[in-house]
């Protein structure tokens, strides 16, 4: 009986010990720089989200990686490298080969609504302008490795790149490029961090430009990257059931909308040709309409 109670409690020491030892490692890409805070609000519902899972999925960190730039961080994680387990990145037909997404949209597809940043002397020529074919003239900046590239270029339009996220703020001001297309979700931080550096910059008042771009959580294609996924779908939904997303997104998106004036915007629509079929347009609550009807 004695040997029997011993088993008994080294089995629940045993087990008790490994289930200390289960932590969950996130380990995310950091900001490009000190002025870049484009995913402040994706890893707050990511923390959100763990935190809402922990009681059946246990303990969790969360840490950042060290610098990466997008095409290192796509690189690292199809590799299965122990420098970044969860990246924020749209979804395109190659990388859902490879990783595995929580196929919900982070910001319910606002980053696909556009805006352009310019130098204030340039609003007058884009007031002249009425169209696609218009816009098409005005050459864009983007980062390099950036997956609105191939979009951009797509739809006609000359894209230049910089490898480095503030340079792109620094080429537009010595008019390297006409304009850099800017998510509503980052316009706001990055005018009133850019301006005081760059006086001359502002947001373009006329157009909204708009191409479906939803952004998710990916993972590693490996057991943990699984269970890492699993438990990320499980508790975006319930953050989303229980109200706790709704409130993360008005405190970081609303004022922002409207600030932006969009419903007054000339909306020009272009298409996303490496979307894949998997993106769950049907399910209408984790889209934002900002504009009404596309």
């Amino acid at each position: 009986m004695k040997n029997f109670i011993f088993a008994i409690t080294f089995t629940f020491l045993v087990l008790q010990s490994s289930s200390a030892l289960a932590t969950m490692k996130f380990i995310y890409h950091p900001p490009e720089s000190n002025l870049d805070t484009r995913y402040n609000f994706h890893w707050e519902v990511l923390r959100a989200i763990l935190d809402a899972t922990a009681k059946k999925h246990g303990p969790y960190e969360m840490n950042p990686s060290v610098f990466m730039t997008e095409d290192r961080q796509l690189s690292e994680i199809q590799r299965n490298k122990p420098h970044l387990t969860v990246m924020i990145r749209e979804t395109n037909r190659n990388i859902e080969k490879s990783l595995l997404p929580v196929r919900i949209p982070i910001d319910r597809n606002l980053i696909g609504y556009r805006v352009f940043l310019i130098k204030k002397n340039k609003q007058k020529d884009f007031d002249r302008m009425s169209s696609l074919g218009d816009l098409r003239k005005v050459t864009l900046g983007q980062g390099k490795g950036w997956g609105d590239i191939p979009i951009l270029e797509n739809a006609g339009f000359k894209v230049l790149t910089e490898i480095y996220y503030d340079d792109l703020f620094k080429s537009l001001n010595k008019e390297k490029y006409q304009a850099f297309p800017r998510g509503i979700t980052e316009v706001h931080d990055e005018i009133e961090t850019f301006k005081k550096i760059y006086p001359q910059l502002t947001v373009e008042k006329k157009f909204l430009l708009y191409y479906p771009l939803p952004t998710y959580f990916w993972f590693p294609n490996s057991e943990e990257g699984r269970l890492m996924a699993l438990r990320v779908e499980e508790g975006f939904k319930t953050i989303i059931k229980n109200g706790t997303y709704q409130n993360l997104f008005d405190k970081y998106y609303s004022s922002r909308i409207m600030e932006l004036n969009l419903k007054k915007r000339q909306i020009i629509t272009i298409e996303n040709p490496q979307l894949p079929e998997t993106v769950p347009f049907k399910d209408k609550e984790l889209w934002y309409e900002p504009v009404g009807d596309r």
